[in-house]
């Protein structure tokens, strides 16, 4: 009990490390960064990609396993895991109450063990980047993933815990997913005959170009949030 009781407290310190800040802009920043509206132009961008690089009768199957990859994500965190394990949030905790950093009175719900939004973000990543293959795609979605989960904790409604058990969890189902893929697939292998070479196609025969108006709707979101968050405070 005193090792788990030392990895509690451990917790509640590092929460603590990336909770708040005396800024309102990097307050600003988390919050649009968190929100679900920000990413819609990636969103859409990346079912384009999709739909220009993957076989039309895979299409389909594709953006299925896309959505099972959320709903698998949001119920192990919102069905299973917090009602199994009633852990408080940061914001929630008699122990953290007075001493985590709010923004705008954002409390979030009760329970925080394990961090949907962390499962969610990690279960994409790591899905998109098994299917596009390729280095700096990875860095770039899986960075994304990162920075996204730990808004949550700047914003007290996260411990670092229940991130780094989402991210595990997520990247868990993302795999586990894209395994159904492979085995569905593996009799008619996506990757196309290349007649250049692997500076135009991916390892798994996506574009390259198509993969870096991707990275680029990402950097340019990227700017946006600090944008945004600018014009909101008046900088």
């Amino acid at each position: 009990m005193s090792e788990v009781q030392g990895l509690i407290e451990t917790d509640r310190l590092a929460t603590l490390s990336i909770n708040g800040s005396d800024s309102l802009y990097w307050d600003g920043v988390a919050c649009v960064f968190t929100s679900i509206i920000t990413w819609i132009p990636l969103a859409i961008i990346a079912i384009y990609v999709l739909l220009r690089n993957v076989k039309s009768k895979r299409i389909v199957l594709v953006l299925f396993l896309v959505a099972l990859t959320v709903l698998l994500c949001d119920q192990l965190s919102s069905s299973v895991a917090k009602p199994m394990f009633h852990r408080l949030r940061p914001t929630r905790d008699p122990f953290m109450l007075d001493l985590v950093d709010t923004v705008g009175g954002y409390r979030g719900g009760y329970f925080g063990f394990f961090s949907g939004h962390a499962a969610n973000s990690f279960g994409m990543a790591v899905l998109f980047s098994w299917l596009v293959k390729d280095r700096w795609f990875t860095v770039s979605v899986l960075l994304w993933a990162i920075i996204n989960s730990l808004t949550r904790t700047y914003l007290g409604v996260h411990f670092v815990g229940d991130i780094i058990v989402g991210a595990v969890a997520g990247s868990i189902v993302g795999s586990l997913v894209y395994l159904i893929y492979h085995i569905v697939t593996r009799k008619d292998d996506l990757r196309r005959i290349f007649h250049d070479s692997d500076l135009i196609y991916t390892k798994s025969g996506f574009l390259r170009s198509d993969v870096l108006a991707f990275q680029c709707v990402l950097y340019a979101t990227y700017s946006v949030i600090l944008i945004v968050a600018c014009i909101k405070q008046g900088i």
